[in-house]
């Protein structure tokens, strides 16, 4: 789960893909996020400019009151993306759109006054460019003159991840989730870290506490993703009952997501129930085709079907 805070523009990576006609598929997509400023307040007003590379059409979106924005029908190409309002520094990256998916991205804009922004702009284009040995130091360098923004602390966790320094990464976590408790973002970030580490502990407790700040599952994919993620985690633990009740309310909120249905497939497999663990895992295939659930999937299928039935072979 990639949440970048300031200036680093990402794709949530626990999204997941919301199914789209066929037709739609081969062209559109989807894109929407939050912009919150570096107090964790969301800013209405934001301008997100997006210029069609290919073509040089631009299209402009506006955040609304809770910060968010949306939009849909977008060509799945690559865009050059502008984030600014006045007051703040800009963002400026470029991304790619890809058809049938929705791509959240969430921004923190910092006020051009704030403490250490030279420094963290400095970083983020380091980071852009792959030097994130450059990127930690600048991001270092901003917190040393603004040590209290959570999402620079952020942003160096995922710079000191690139490097491989997972310790110091989770450090840093730890220290913008003490920063920002209500920040449900940084805890599902800390609480994906803890998963890579096997913490479990550790990784239920930032999930639990990131999801009884937002639980609403039916429009964040963030809490979506968070919540898949701590079924899987209690799945882990032993803790069958309630890896199945986490996957049942994922689903009930959004009906065929990828990691709740692949985890509830795996609890039907756990108990011996091939043709249930089959009929979930053949609909993540069909569902969500091409994705890290949808290959975990095909190998399970692989594996039950070479195993005979009981009273006979199939």
């Amino acid at each position: 789960m990639q949440w970048l805070g300031i200036g680093v523009v990402t794709a949530a990576l626990l999204s997941g893909a919301v199914p789209v006609p066929v037709a739609a598929q081969m062209e559109l997509g989807v894109i929407k996020g939050q912009v919150l400023d570096e107090t964790g307040k969301p800013i209405e007003g934001v301008t997100i400019r997006l210029v069609n590379i290919d073509r040089g059409r631009e299209i402009v979106i506006t955040s609304g009151k809770d910060g968010r924005f949306y939009r849909r029908g977008l060509q799945a190409v690559e865009y050059e993306m502008t984030v600014e309002r006045q007051g703040y520094q800009p963002i400026s990256d470029t991304v790619k759109l890809v058809a049938g998916t929705d791509r959240n991205f969430d921004f923190t804009l910092v006020k051009t006054a704030a403490g250490g922004s030279k420094e963290f702009q400095e970083g983020v284009a380091a980071f852009n460019s792959g030097n994130f040995a450059q990127a930690a130091q600048r991001f270092e360098a901003a917190i040393a003159q603004a040590p209290a923004v959570p999402a620079l602390h952020v942003n160096l966790a995922l710079a000191y991840f690139r490097l491989n320094r997972p310790g110091d990464a989770v450090a840093s976590l730890e220290k913008a989730a003490a920063l920002g408790p209500e920040d449900a973002a940084v805890q599902y970030q800390l609480g994906s870290a803890y998963v890579d580490r096997q913490e479990y502990d550790k990784a239920v407790a930032a999930l639990e506490k990131g999801l009884a700040t937002n639980p609403n599952l039916a429009t964040d994919p963030l809490a979506v993703e968070a919540a898949s993620t701590l079924g899987a985690v209690y799945f882990a633990q032993g803790r069958t009952a309630d890896a199945e009740k986490q996957f049942q309310r994922v689903l009930a909120a959004r009906p065929g997501a990828a990691g709740a249905t692949l985890g509830l497939a795996k609890i039907h497999f756990s108990r011996n129930d091939v043709d249930g663990a089959l009929a979930l895992f053949e609909q993540v295939v069909a569902n969500h085709p091409g994705t890290p659930e949808a290959k975990q999937a095909e190998t399970f299928i692989e594996e039950l079907r070479k195993e005979p039935r009981q009273g006979g072979p199939r």
